[in-house]
């Protein structure tokens, strides 16, 4: 998975690297600088045309402009682990499991779509998360959803 916050701010250095403004830069590319500026902070991203004109503009590699050999390790705020980052490229980190949290710590910055996501993952066993911890952070519908009737009256009843 792409993170486009992750390119946007790529895009940002080699501009800077070259000493263009984002206007300079927009005018060459045959853009508005807004555009530019989304692709910057990751709110959108380019096409896959301007994106091999950027390649070629900044005189780099497809996979570099796009971070697919950064294999750096992604440092999360336990407060916000979304902060820096794309929400889904987050989720997606947590599924694959290469992005370690505390679900029950964070389960709350996560919105209604991503916690049944990462529930569905728990639940197909892709994560693995202490659930008696969990349980308790989720709403009774997530808690169905997850552990079924039986299983949620057990799983109440151990934790007492």
């Amino acid at each position: 998975m792409i993170d486009f916050t992750k390119v946007g701010k790529k895009i940002s250095k080699y501009r800077k690297q070259i000493n263009l403004s984002q206007e300079e830069l927009a005018d060459r590319l045959f853009v508005t600088r807004q555009a530019l500026s989304k692709w910057e902070n990751g709110t959108s991203a380019p096409s896959t045309d301007t994106l091999l004109e950027l390649c070629n503009f900044f005189n780099v590699s497809f996979e570099d402009l796009l971070c697919l050999n950064d294999n750096e390790k992604i440092e999360v705020d336990p407060n916000d682990i979304f902060k820096g980052y794309n929400r889904e490229f987050i989720i997606n980190q947590i599924i694959k499991n290469e992005l370690i949290v505390n679900l029950s710590d964070v389960f709350y910055q996560m919105s209604p779509v991503e916690r049944l996501t990462i529930l569905k993952a728990i639940k197909e066993e892709k994560i693995k998360c202490d659930l008696q911890e969990l349980v308790f952070k989720l709403t009774p519908s997530e808690q169905r959803f997850l552990l079924g009737g039986q299983l949620y009256e057990l799983a109440f009843i151990q934790k007492k």
